[in-house]
């Protein structure tokens, strides 16, 4: 096993040493921020920009990790109406520092032999994109009903002050789709492309109050910087 081991990282060690293409991206994007799980919630806007750092490790694969400042905003129903019957909402969402960790699989519009994304070829791509996100609250909005939290006061069962307050930590999934250009003769690349993050901690810490975990859906644009100075890399695609 130990030698199965040893010859699977020498492996992936050749494969990064000799397709290793490395760029710094700048992203920038919004679209739907919601949560699932929770009755009445209206969706509102997510806006996010930051920096990342991407690495081909072989041929079509590339690992990518970001660090992202994600602004979310959301309506949570309260559960009753004004005097025009009309239904109360309370503001939600929060702001987090979200860092997504994702290996994407390039699709070529034509198949040739690479020389490579640095010079160029090839000069446009699709691709697909998966993996765990890990985001931090800095500061995160949910809807507490007194009614409730009065009910189990009564009942000698309360719930405690820390729970009153949302979580700020959240474990996910980030899938995502885009086109990949070539400008600047290979130097950066442009991408377009789409995401959705789907939480999958509750933001309630006690699920007396409700459950509800983030979900948003966005589209970005991007700008790849080529970090390598190697010129020449050959492989089949």
């Amino acid at each position: 096993m130990k030698k199965i081991l040893l010859s699977l990282l020498v492996i992936l060690s050749f494969s990064m040493n000799t397709n290793a293409q490395m760029w710094l991206t700048y992203k920038a994007g919004g679209g739907l921020a919601t949560v699932s799980g929770s009755d009445g919630v209206q969706p509102g806007l997510a806006v996010f920009s930051g920096l990342g750092y991407k690495h081909q490790i072989y041929k079509r694969l590339i690992v990518e990790g970001d660090v992202l400042f994600d602004i979310r905003a959301l309506d949570y129903y309260t559960g009753y109406v004004d005097s025009d019957d009309k239904k109360i909402y309370n503001v939600g969402g929060g702001t987090y520092i979200q860092v997504p960790l994702t290996i994407q699989y390039m699709i070529p519009f034509k198949k040739k032999e690479l020389v490579p994304y640095r010079t160029g070829q090839p000069s446009s791509y699709w691709f697909i994109e998966g993996g765990p996100n890990f985001s931090y609250g800095t500061a995160v909005d949910i809807y507490v009903d007194q009614t409730i939290v009065d009910d189990w006061n009564a009942q000698d069962n309360p719930i405690s002050d820390s729970n009153l307050e949302a979580n700020k930590i959240d474990v996910g999934v980030t899938t995502g789709i885009g086109l990949n250009f070539s400008i600047r003769e290979g130097k950066s690349r442009l991408i377009i492309g789409t995401r959705a993050n789907y939480g999958l901690i509750d933001v309630y810490k006690d699920s007396r109050l409700g459950t509800a975990t983030n979900l948003s859906m966005v589209g970005y644009l991007a700008l790849d910087f080529s970090l390598t100075k190697r010129k020449y890399i050959r492989h089949r695609w």
